[in-house]
């Protein structure tokens, strides 16, 4: 049907089969294309990790080419210490976790088996109306046909959220969770539950609560989104490399240097700070009537020690530095500078606050 509409768009050419044939091949390619895509999206459920929890263990099946089955002893436990044990079993095991289902028992969820006929069309509906009446509008909902009879199970949205949470925060990539109809319990070994939810996982069939969410592998849509950002990213960069290249090449015609305007901006912008702090220097030994000779010694000193001076006060006999510095060993080498044309200086103070050196001369 589908080949017969695809053929039936395009026009009719006479005489020229080679066409006919070169648009079946783009066709089929384009229709390969899709099917592996999607396959990938779905992810890989060639091993699949089922697990059951009856408040008293764990019960974890793997399903690949054999049927392995593990319990693990597990007291009153809450939804993170399962999901945390049931990684603990796969780890120790070499068990991947890229498909997982959890069964809940049947009190963790409500649900409900009836023999109303209804229309197929009128199911969804039918069971939405249902689960919203007993859990509210964003109740999640699952149903089956089983038996000739319907099937429906019903728990809060948030419910399932914070299930699923529990288990993607440990890598354990939750693609089915519900509750096993009780028509299906023809075994009363709890490894049953586990093998059932494992099944839906595999046949991805009903009931799920995350049959539209498990539809992907939200692993590997995410690691596609992120190649396909670091490849928009990359072009990006290099549009933008290119971009730059032929501004620069503009530049270079105009005799203008990119590199030699940076280095300008730079030195501009060190003769601003330096002519800032010369300023304000100056300001502070004139308000304290100090010679010139003392003030570019103090100064110049003051910058060889990685100092920044905050006071200056001297007179004929008389000399008092305050300032800043990050560590004693600056403090003091800038002690040991001052001395020599000060050889009285001392240290009257050092705290995180600053510093203050003393002298007569």
């Amino acid at each position: 049907m589908l080949h017969h509409v695809a053929y039936a768009a395009w026009p009719p050419i006479r005489g020229r089969p080679q066409v006919r044939l070169q648009r079946e091949g783009v066709i089929v390619v384009v229709g390969e294309i899709f099917r592996r895509t999607m396959n990938f999206f779905r992810g890989d459920i060639s091993e699949i990790v089922g697990a059951y929890f009856d408040g008293a263990k764990i019960f974890v099946v793997r399903l690949t080419e054999k049927f392995e089955t593990v319990a693990v002893d597990a007291d009153v436990l809450d939804i993170e210490q399962v999901a945390e044990k049931i990684l603990l079993v796969c780890r120790q095991r070499g068990w991947r976790t890229q498909a997982v289902g959890f069964c809940l028992r049947e009190g963790d969820a409500v649900t409900y088996q009836t023999d109303i006929n209804i229309p197929a069309e009128e199911l969804d509906a039918f069971v939405t109306s249902w689960a919203r009446a007993h859990g509210g509008k964003d109740a999640a909902s699952a149903f089956v046909i089983t038996g000739g009879e319907i099937w429906m199970e019903t728990l809060p949205r948030t419910t399932t959220d914070e299930i699923t949470a529990a288990f993607r925060r440990r890598g354990l990539n939750l693609c089915a969770l519900t509750v096993m109809p009780a028509d299906l319990l023809t075994k009363t070994e709890p490894f049953r539950h586990a093998e059932f939810i494992a099944d839906i996982v595999r046949q991805r069939k009903s009931p799920n609560f995350l049959a539209r969410s498990s539809a992907v592998d939200w692993r590997r849509v995410s690691a596609a989104v992120a190649a396909i950002f670091f490849a928009a990213i990359v072009i990006s960069s290099t549009k933008l490399f290119a971009d730059y290249g032929a501004a620069s090449a503009e530049l270079d015609a105009a005799k203008i240097s990119a590199d030699s305007l940076r280095d300008d901006l730079a030195i501009k912008q060190a003769i601003d700070a330096d002519s800032a702090e010369l300023n304000r220097l100056n300001r502070l030994a004139a308000s304290n009537d100090i010679t010139p000779t003392k003030f570019n010694l103090l100064v110049n000193v003051g910058r060889v020690s990685d100092v920044h001076l905050t006071g200056i006060r001297a007179d004929e006999n008389f000399l008092e530095v305050e300032g800043l510095s990050d560590t004693p060993d600056a403090i003091r080498n800038y002690l040991s500078r001052v001395k020599t044309f000060a050889p009285s200086a001392r240290l009257e103070r050092s705290t995180e606050d600053g510093f203050t050196i003393r002298a007569t001369t």
